[in-house]
């Protein structure tokens, strides 16, 4: 055997990730030590401080189910720490962002995610339809059943209270969030039992290979999404365990017939929102899209029966993509602040007659640099803190080749002129 064939072996990689205190999944440890399998899920299982959750966990097509649990490792505790570290980080840059900029640059966001959760259950749209939606604007008949995930989306932003607290909750939700585009596809997947599906469910791979059937009978499905969303609001449990937790658990149990994922998405993002901000939550969908393959493995690895209800390598492998996304989300905003000063400076140059138009210009910048829909009258009155007559005026005053002016849309939207700065080699 040469140096390689070491390097790949089982046993080698099971040594490596000892040595280096790595938290191994049961599933792995059967496959490459299984003298030792039953002894660690025992230690795991037991351990002063291992959590425990009221729901079984079964694989489709197996006898034996096991209670769900957690081990608080260290590698969970410092991917906790780090995301806290990226938050403050996050909320830093924020403080120096001008306000414009920063609604530009959620409402950016908003659309990627929304455009991210529907790319990842195949549903289609575009930004042009999601942002068409945004704005008010007329859209085709045949995507009005996009404007129900949208208008709830928006509730994120706009942060306003969706409620989350009984299996009710869940499917006065569900109704008016992603019963419509699943009805477009399949008109008779409706909900039909007392509040979720009365009739089993199964998910299957793209070679119709069944990977997970969803809890059933209804009357056990509703206990356990019970007990789950008292384990999403149990503030006894730290926060970002629990939220992903619950994402956890609304996979497996799977209420309705479809519209699952993007449901718990949504969920997910809600509650990240309302304990940071929108942008930490507008993050998700992008993340697991790129990681899709991933995000899907870590589900049936955690249902599979060798792997016994340990969610620990599920919630490390989250929180994992949730540190990408923060972090991807500060590299955006840095590189669109270190725009703003350079286009600031060449904008410092430009001839304007009063400061209260040269205020409008910057506006007008920020209002370019991200989501690209411009600037309303009250959206640059409310930050000038001056009148619609004066800034009628001074917008009226400004050269035409300096703006760009949308009158498709009322009210109109104003942004600059990129060309002015990006030509000008005077500048």
């Amino acid at each position: 055997m040469n140096y390689n064939d070491i390097t790949k072996s089982p046993i080698f990689i099971i040594y490596i990730e000892v040595l280096f205190m790595k938290y191994i999944s049961l599933k792995k440890i059967y496959y490459t030590d299984i003298n030792n399998y039953k002894i660690e899920y025992k230690k795991r299982f037991e351990a002063i401080t291992t959590k425990h959750f009221s729901i079984e966990i079964k694989q489709y097509n197996r006898e034996k189910a096991y209670p769900a649990f957690l081990c608080y490792t260290e590698e969970i505790m410092l991917l906790v720490e780090r995301f806290y570290k990226n938050y403050f980080n996050l909320f830093k840059i924020k403080q120096q962002a001008p306000p414009i900029l920063l609604r530009q640059f959620v409402l950016s966001s908003l659309i990627d995610e929304i455009k991210s959760t529907n790319d990842i259950e195949g549903v289609h749209s575009t930004k042009k339809q999601i942002k068409d939606i945004l704005e008010s604007q007329p859209i085709s008949k045949d995507f009005l059943h996009l404007k129900s995930v949208v208008d709830k989306y928006s509730k994120i932003i706009n942060n306003e209270d969706i409620y989350f607290n009984s299996c009710q909750d869940i499917r006065k939700f569900y109704d008016t969030f992603a019963l419509d585009e699943v009805l477009t596809e399949h008109p008779d997947w409706k909900p039909d039992g007392k509040i979720f599906r009365k009739d089993p469910v199964e998910i299957t791979s793209a070679t119709d290979k069944v990977l997970h059937q969803g809890v059933y009978p209804e009357d056990k499905l509703i206990i356990n999404m019970s007990i789950a969303l008292d384990i999403l609001n149990n503030e006894e449990i730290l926060f970002l365990i629990r939220v992903i937790c619950f994402h956890y658990f609304f996979g497996y149990l799977h209420p309705f017939y479809d519209g699952n994922g993007r449901t718990a998405r949504f969920i997910f993002s809600y509650y990240l929102a309302k304990e940071f901000d929108e942008i930490v939550a507008l993050r998700l969908s992008v993340i697991i899209k790129r990681y899709k393959k991933k995000y899907y493995d870590i589900f049936q690895d955690t249902d599979n029966e060798y792997n016994k209800g340990d969610l620990t390598i599920f919630v490390q492998t989250f929180l994992e993509m949730l540190n990408k996304g923060l972090k991807e989300a500060i590299d955006i905003l840095q590189k669109k602040l270190s725009q703003l000063e350079t286009y600031s400076d060449k904008l410092n140059k430009i001839i304007i007659s009063d400061n209260i138009t040269k205020n409008i210009y910057f506006i007008l910048l920020q209002a370019s640099l991200f989501f690209g829909e411009g600037a309303t009258i009250s959206e640059i009155m409310k930050t000038t803190k001056k009148s619609r007559g004066t800034i009628q005026q001074r917008l009226d005053n400004i050269p035409k080749s300096h703006l760009f002016i949308n009158k498709n849309i009322k009210p109109y939207r104003y942004k600059l002129n990129m060309l002015l700065l990006k030509n000008n080699e005077n500048l």
